[in-house]
């Protein structure tokens, strides 16, 4: 059930609006697109985007790394990225053999408890490996 709001606009000032708000377990059950609420499990804004829920990125810098890996030898597939945090899927990350963007999932896998690159052949001799990351920040999923 909605409620009647007289006036549609928010006035500027120092007013605010307070989202409906709990942890992820008291999501509506049937949700409807754009759906939006704070989520107290993450600590963040969230969405219905019609499939799943969303979070809210939020302003600011975020850090972003840059593996390199060395030179391929043209007989190594599996390359340890590094860092202290696990790498959960393949698109969470941008690799390049040499200057060739690789797909992930296609040419490459994360292997090694998240911690290691494994690509499905060998990088060629003398090209570089890099691997790039974006940090997200504290409490985003």
């Amino acid at each position: 059930m909605g409620y009647f709001v007289k006036n549609r606009r928010l006035q500027s000032g120092s007013s605010g609006v307070v989202l409906p708000s709990g942890p992820s377990s008291v999501r509506p059950a049937a949700p409807t697109f754009g759906l939006i609420r704070y989520n107290t499990d993450i600590g963040s804004v969230e969405f219905f985007d019609g499939t799943q829920f969303q979070t809210i990125g939020t302003s600011g810098e975020l850090a972003t790394e840059v593996y390199n890996l060395g030179p391929g030898d043209g007989s190594t597939v599996t390359y340890t990225i590094g860092n202290n945090t696990a790498v959960s899927a393949a698109d969470q990350i941008i690799v390049f053999v040499g200057s060739i963007y690789q797909q992930p999932g296609t040419t490459y896998s994360i292997t090694g408890g998240g911690f290691d690159i494994t690509f499905t052949s060998a990088p060629p001799s003398g090209e570089t490996v890099n691997v790039i990351r974006s940090m997200v920040a504290p409490g985003t999923p």
